[in-house]
């Protein structure tokens, strides 16, 4: 066979633009069936034509769907349908010289396929003609006809295709030849004006890195929403359910009699170790929602020096009932010498916590120890278990997340096998480590070692000693220094503790100490040096008057003042008298109550149990408490005014008007408003992170230009940084 000459990009181009839709072709051969049918005369006339019609509306669609599963498969079902109408229209309907129309399939086939099939439909469009005038079916008039017809509309779209393909090739070459004239003469323009061009560059990159800040800024920004409402969601779903356990555990641990008759000791002893756990499950929900307020990329630690020993036997009170369920034996090495170690005890518990659980879980029989040890640098806690022990393959990823082993008892469990990635994450930031010793069938010990001295970072680093021509030399022996016990002196006056707890969790290299006036700030003055004195008043205008007063009393010391507003100071502001977190224990609500002595109690929540729970804590507080209740804000005003009762416990989420429109309904009544209200809420008003609407620096009464200069470089790049 003879290899066909591929098509040049300007005859496929070409072909691309001169090929007409098959679809349309299909619509106009439907038509001509349409119309075919719809023409009149005598009803043997329409016998005649009828069947015609269909037969065409037929194809037409056989052809449709033909284009819809292959353009050149329907490109042929109606080219053949177009034939067979000729056909029909000749020899059927008798209609003389409509086999000059053969034509019209023959052209469309060099529009619908291209001019060498094209050319194909049409040589066979001439053989059908010359076939039937050689059997006498045609006049050798109209088959001349026909056949001129065909080839001389194939002769002129071969001569057009072909001129036009060798213009269009022309045309792209001169282009191409053109182009490239062009970018030459660019190139050369930008050689020219090089050093023009590279300034407006730049001047644009800074305006569209400006923009870029600043929708930074803003998606941050958004975030920082997001993630506060993720927070107060999630505040709510866990503590609401929480609030139930711990409230019924409390009560039926510590007033039985509320139900009636004297629980059994196993009952109050199994009630202790559910209300033990709910309260640690607690504490990790606080956590979890605590580090959703951290503004920096690190855990907040809260270190001081913490006694290990009651640490580890705080975390064994906790997994200690489930050993003795299951028989297995604790064991407790603690040396009576142990040093303590600058940590966060409330993490290194957790940690603990998480180890023994593990081993609780996984051991049958035997037992479970945690042994201590220590040195002048660190202190390494072992907890070790007799239990089926772990893999090499499982060690090898052990503290991945969610790994939960594939051997034993830890290919069923259920866990989400987060507990020892997270946990190796917090000794890690105390800077220490933390690794595993097992082997199948000897049981498992789990390592990890904390420093006893937190170590201390310079200020700034050594690079601004460093010349071009210094070459790096390695040590070869540690250095032996002894640890940095100084730290920078920094009192805080303000009458609420929120701004000093503050301070003193996110920030362990400062020590600081809190006064509640400037005359308790000369006591502490008066006892030891300080490096600077941070004031804070909710009223603007109280804090500048603050900040002068210090300012005279002590000129040479650095003064910063700031104006937060207290966590309750939302609650306060809308007329309530406090705010009790959930859970809420029953010595919670025995110190309100205690505020109003015997009377009448109302409790509005929108959850029944919620109501039924608090109508029964209160009973068990005192007996002599009438508890009425209400689901929602429009009943609780309503109890408000016929009722008139001593104390309102209102929940913060309401389904028809939520706790703040019940307090500013209650505020508009004369009658209301002496009657103290105390808001439920899931939402810590500690989890909103602290903000301040001013912050104003007093410096000495000679502070050197240079000083200012500095302030005014680093000041404004910290203020405008974004909220993320």
């Amino acid at each position: 066979m003879n290899k066909q000459t591929p098509a040049s990009p300007a005859e496929n181009e070409f072909l691309a633009q001169v090929r007409i839709p098959v679809q349309a072709v299909i619509i106009g051969l439907a038509l001509v069936g349409g119309v075919i049918g719809m023409a009149g005369g005598t009803p043997q006339y329409i016998s005649a034509t009828l069947p015609v019609a269909l037969l065409i509306l037929a194809m037409a669609g056989a052809a449709w769907l033909l284009a819809g599963w292959r353009r050149d498969a329907g490109a042929w079902a109606v080219l053949a349908g177009l034939v067979v109408t000729v056909l029909l229209l000749r020899f059927h309907l008798q209609l003389g010289g409509a086999s000059v129309l053969l034509a019209v399939p023959a052209t469309l086939g060099l529009l619908l396929l291209g001019h060498r099939l094209g050319t194909g439909i049409a040589a066979i469009c001439s053989l059908l003609v010359g076939w039937l005038w050689t059997t006498g079916q045609l006049p050798f008039l109209e088959m001349a006809l026909a056949l001129a017809l065909v080839w001389s509309l194939a002769l002129v779209y071969w001569v057009i295709f072909r001129s036009v393909a060798q213009l269009v090739e022309w045309s792209l070459t001169h282009y191409a030849g053109a182009q490239t004239a062009l970018d030459e003469a660019r190139a050369s323009r930008g050689q020219l004006h090089q050093t023009l061009d590279d300034l407006a560059h730049a001047n644009r990159q800074l305006g569209l890195m400006n923009r870029r800040l600043a929708a930074a800024q803003m998606a941050a920004e958004e975030a920082h929403k997001t993630k506060a409402a993720f927070v107060a969601n999630v505040s709510h779903e866990f503590r609401t359910p929480l609030n139930m356990i711990i409230g019924l555990s409390d009560l039926l641990i510590e007033a039985p009699h509320v139900y009636g008759s004297q629980l059994p000791s196993e009952l109050l002893e199994d009630l202790e170790i559910v209300r033990r756990n709910t309260q640690h499950l607690l504490a990790m929900v606080n956590d979890v929602l605590d580090l959703s307020q951290i503004e920096a990329n690190r855990l907040a630690l809260h270190r001081e020096r913490v006694g290990l020993a009651e640490v580890v036997e705080r975390a064994a009170e906790v997994v200690r009932p489930l050993l003795i369920k299951k028989g297995v034996e604790l064991r407790l090495d603690l040396p009576p010498d142990l040093p303590p170690v600058y940590c966060d005890g409330n993490r290194v518990r957790q940690v603990l916590v998480n180890l023994l659980s593990n081993a609780a879980r996984h051991t049958e029989q035997g037992w479970v120890s945690v042994q201590v040890s220590a040195d002048e640098q660190a202190v390494t806690i072992r907890v070790q278990d007799t239990g089926p022990g772990i893999s090499s393959e499982d060690a090898a990823h052990i503290f991945e997340p969610f790994h939960r082993g594939t051997f034993g008892a830890r290919r069923n469990e259920n866990g989400s096998g987060l507990g020892l990635s997270i946990s190796k994450q917090f000794i890690e930031m105390h800077d220490g480590q933390m690794w595993l010793e097992s082997q199948v069938g000897q049981g498992s010990a789990f390592f990890f070692s904390l420093p006893v001295n937190a170590l201390s970072l310079p200020v700034d680093g050594a690079e601004r000693w460093l010349l071009e021509d210094w070459r790096w030399h390695e040590r070869t022996e540690p250095a032996q220094l002894p640890p940095q016990n100084y730290r920078p002196r920094v009192v805080i006056c303000d009458a609420n503790p929120d701004l000093y707890d503050a301070f003193r969790r996110f920030n362990d290299q400062t020590e600081y100490v809190r006064a509640d006036t400037l005359e308790e700030v000369s006591g502490v003055l008066a006892e030891f040096p300080v490096q600077t004195l941070i004031l804070n008043d909710a009223s603007p205008r109280m804090l500048l008057e603050s900040i002068s007063d210090a300012h005279q009393r002590w000129p040479e010391l650095p003064v910063i003042g700031c104006s937060l507003p207290p966590r309750l100071g939302h609650a306060l502001a809308a007329g309530a008298s406090g705010q009790l977190l959930k859970p809420i224990t029953r010595a919670e609500l025995a110190g309100v109550v205690r505020q109003i002595g015997p009377g009448t109690v109302l409790v509005v929540d929108d959850d029944e149990d919620t109501r039924r729970l608090f109508a029964r804590m209160l009973v068990a507080i005192d007996e002599k408490l009438r508890v009425i209740t209400a689901p929602n804000g429009e009943e609780g005003l309503a109890l408000m005014r016929s009722e008139q009762p001593e104390l309102v416990l209102l929940d913060v989420m309401l389904p028809d008007m939520d706790g703040w429109q019940v307090l500013a309904a209650k505020a508009q009544d004369d009658g209301l408003r002496p009657i103290p209200v105390f808001l439920l809420s899931a939402q810590d008003p500690g989890d909103e992170p602290l903000s301040s609407q001013i912050i104003v620096a007093a410096a000495g009464e000679r502070t050197p230009f240079y000083k200012l200069l500095r302030c005014a470089e680093v000041i404004p790049l910290i203020l405008n940084q974004a909220d993320v």
